[in-house]
């Protein structure tokens, strides 16, 4: 069955069978393959078979398409559920996804790598993809400025990376309405269970105080992810989104479900023939949801400060700069209250000038009587202001020969 009609045309029902398909096609492949990470593809397929049928606006035959919407693996060792969504919606064929996965000179690679034209960035270090996402929301709201969501799968153990977090802070900063996460907390990662496990109240604790609307989900409840999906794709608002979606690792077989000690490991070939069976068997769904409509460039939105004003003048581009060293005052500080008044040191003409170097020759003395000139005697003062500031430093600096 082919699809591209509007979302609202693909019932739930068709979205559950295609969630048991892209289970299943994750237990193929990497067990064909003999690696991969089969359960942590298994938690996040109901997530994905809702995105893909009913919010993800993308034209899979047109990638490169300015308005298509972007979808960002952070957890890239899912790879077997985002090649099961590329065979879902018929752009890549079951017999490459069963002899090419993890094969050696194949593009379908353990982690998903652009060498996949619908693949934007390369996402096997924890950590990276959110990062990526928040820039390409930079880009759409304040280069681009078109309409297209980036969506940002994303693993609770690497919500443990701080790169994470900064990126939360720089989204909610930059106001990126156009940026949705979805969070898979399945609880288990490759030691045992992550550090909050379940607890997705601490998750929304943190992730609200980086500046994110937080929508809590059951990750297996198609009718609560779809309504969140909904609501998500208001941009009215200014800040990031995150579906915190609590689902369970290996879901949808039993001897693996919830269980600890199957992270990255693909099922025997016996397990995974009666993990099939338990999940419905093979399907061939090919589904597709909306494609993005045609846009122009928005116009240009305001953009948050980055540097605050100086205390006594007015932020934006109007603000008069301070007070700069002009060739008069070169060792004297500005008279703005804002400038630190740098410490007493030795300038030329001044009564603390030093006696002439004895390196210092006739050629290289200038009319300040020592061997610096007065611009680069400043410069040099500047340079080791700060080195000069350590207790070490100051030890150093008594046995300093001048040059």
């Amino acid at each position: 069955m082919t699809t591209t009609q509007p979302a609202a045309t693909i019932d739930l029902g068709t979205v559950a069978e295609l969630a048991a398909q892209l289970r299943v096609d994750s237990v193929r492949s990497s067990t064909s393959a003999g690696s991969g990470h089969p359960t942590s593809s298994m938690s996040a397929a109901d997530l994905l078979a809702v995105l893909i049928t009913r919010h993800l606006h993308y034209d899979w035959d047109e990638p490169r398409l300015p308005v298509n919407d972007h979808l960002i693996f952070s957890k890239g060792h899912a790879s077997p559920l985002l090649y099961s969504v590329f065979r879902a919606v018929g752009v890549v064929s079951e017999e490459e996804l069963l002899n090419g996965y993890r094969r050696f000179g194949q593009r379908l690679e353990g982690h998903p790598t652009p060498i996949l034209p619908w693949v934007d960035v390369a996402t096997g270090a924890l950590g990276q993809g959110l990062p990526d996402g928040v820039g390409v929301a930079l880009a759409g709201k304040y280069l681009e400025r078109l309409p297209y969501r980036v969506w940002v799968l994303c693993g609770d153990s690497e919500l443990a990376e701080g790169s994470i977090w900064e990126a939360f802070d720089k989204a909610s900063y930059y106001k990126l309405s156009n940026l949705i996460v979805i969070a898979d907390i399945n609880r288990l990662g490759q030691r045992g269970e992550t550090d909050l496990g379940w607890n997705l109240e601490a998750y929304a604790r943190r992730m609200e105080a980086f500046g994110a609307r937080v929508l809590t989900v059951d990750g297996h409840d198609l009718a609560a992810i779809d309504e969140a999906m909904t609501a998500a794709q208001d941009t009215a608002g200014s800040k990031p989104t995150v579906i915190l979606a609590k689902t369970i690792k290996g879901r949808g077989f039993s001897e693996v479900e919830n269980k600890d000690g199957w992270h990255g490991k693909p099922l025997p070939p016996d397990m995974a023939s009666r993990a099939i069976a338990e999940l419905g068997g093979v399907r061939s769904l090919v589904l597709r949801g909306p494609k993005p409509q045609s846009a122009e460039p928005g116009p240009v939105p305001g953009k948050p400060a980055t540097v605050p004003a100086q205390r006594g003048t007015q932020a934006g581009p109007s603000a008069t700069p301070p007070q700069s060293r002009t060739a008069t005052s070169r060792c004297s500080s500005p008279s703005s209250s804002s400038w630190p008044r740098p410490p007493a040191w030795p300038c030329a003409g001044t009564a603390r000038s030093r006696p002439r170097s004895r390196r210092s020759s006739p050629a290289r003395t200038t009319s300040s009587g020592w061997g610096r000139s007065p611009a680069s005697t400043c410069a040099w003062r500047a340079r080791t202001r700060a080195w000069r500031s350590a207790p070490t430093a100051r030890r150093r600096w008594r046995w300093r020969t001048w040059p």
